[in-house]
C-alpha cells in the first residue's frame, strides 16, 4: 500500500484576520476607524514594533527552523518598514525573494 499524502499546508491568513482571530480590535491599527478611515495614520512601523518590538527582538522571536533556513527579520537590507511585507488585509510580499531564493510564506 502506498504512502498516505500528506495534505496541503494550510495557507497564511492575512495579519488582519491573525489580529483579528486574537482579539483585536481594528483601532489597534486604524486610529480613526470610527470616523470612516480605513488606511492607517502614517505611523505603521511604530505601530507594529509597538506589540512586536524591533528588529533585535524579531530576530529572537523568528529562528530559522532549520541550519538551512533563513531568519526573514535578520536581513541585512537596512531596517525595512514592516509593511515592505506584511500588508494587513492582503497576503504578504516575500521581499527577500526578490534577490535570494528563500520562500517565506509571510503573513
Amino acid at each position: 500500500m502506498p504512502p498516505p499524502i500528506a495534505a496541503p499546508a494550510a495557507p497564511v491568513k492575512p495579519l488582519a484576520e491573525r489580529h483579528m482571530a486574537k482579539g483585536m480590535k481594528c483601532e489597534v491599527c486604524h486610529s480613526d476607524v470610527t470616523k470612516g478611515a480605513i488606511i492607517l495614520d502614517g505611523k505603521r512601523h511604530e505601530i507594529c514594533v509597538s506589540c512586536h518590538g524591533w528588529y533585535d527582538q524579531l530576530v529572537k522571536l523568528t529562528p530559522p527552523k532549520t541550519e538551512e533556513d533563513q531568519n526573514p527579520h535578520g536581513q541585512h537590507d537596512g531596517n525595512l518598514p514592516c509593511t515592505e511585507c506584511h500588508k494587513g488585509h492582503k497576503k504578504g510580499v516575500n521581499y527577500c525573494g526578490k534577490c535570494h531564493l528563500w520562500t517565506f510564506e509571510v503573513p
